[in-house]
């Protein structure tokens, strides 16, 4: 799969879902980085809510800002502890973000959408 990000076309070669779970997991670290693209970081956001597709939202960002969310490879998920029994899912059903909560931390929250993530127990 390749996508256009500003006039550059990069190959992605994470599935859209997976890429959208992503965007939600970083949010708070390209809110950070953004600087004076911030406006238009908010903007994007505000389009994913409105249910835009991922690839239409990240080809209108700045690609210093995107560049590393599209060549990051999947972050190991570090097991300090027992997991909770249960996962926590995107609030509103818009990507496949899965998270699992670790003693001593609140729950995930998705940032996109500004609600924690909903929970839902195993089995």
């Amino acid at each position: 799969m390749s996508g256009v990000i500003g006039s550059t076309i990069v190959a992605v070669d994470t599935a859209d879902d997976d890429l959208h779970a992503e965007f939600c997991r970083e949010l708070a670290t390209l809110r950070l980085l953004s600087g004076p693209r911030r406006a238009a970081l908010e903007q994007a956001v505000r389009r994913l809510r409105e249910g835009a597709a991922i690839g239409e939202v990240l080809a209108s960002l700045d690609v210093a800002l995107t560049a590393p969310l599209l060549a990051r490879a999947p972050t190991p998920v570090g097991t300090p502890g027992p997991p909770v029994r249960g996962s926590y899912v995107c609030p509103v059903g818009a990507c496949p973000r899965v998270e699992r909560r670790r003693p001593g931390q609140g729950p995930p929250e998705c940032l996109v959408h500004e609600r924690v993530l909903s929970f839902v127990a195993d089995g």
